[in-house]
């Protein structure tokens, strides 16, 4: 019996996950640029230019200048 109820949570798990869990990274960065184009409306900042290279979205921006930065130093 326990192992069916176990089944039937997984079974639920997956269902909710493939209908809805999965949003991927355009998702987040879709939502990024819509926040901070609001923010910089709200606080008079000059526009940036939005990142559509999707294997850069991949990349958190604190690691996004890493190899060049590495690349600085090794020469």
């Amino acid at each position: 019996m326990s192992l069916l109820v176990m089944g039937l949570s997984l079974v639920a798990i997956l269902i909710a996950y493939e209908s809805f869990g999965h949003l991927g990274p355009k998702f987040s960065a879709d939502l990024l640029v819509k926040q901070q184009t609001v923010l910089r409306k709200q606080y008079g900042l000059p526009p940036r230019p939005v990142i559509t290279n999707d294997s850069l979205l991949l990349v958190p921006p604190s690691l996004r200048n890493i190899s060049k930065t590495s690349n600085l130093h090794n020469e």
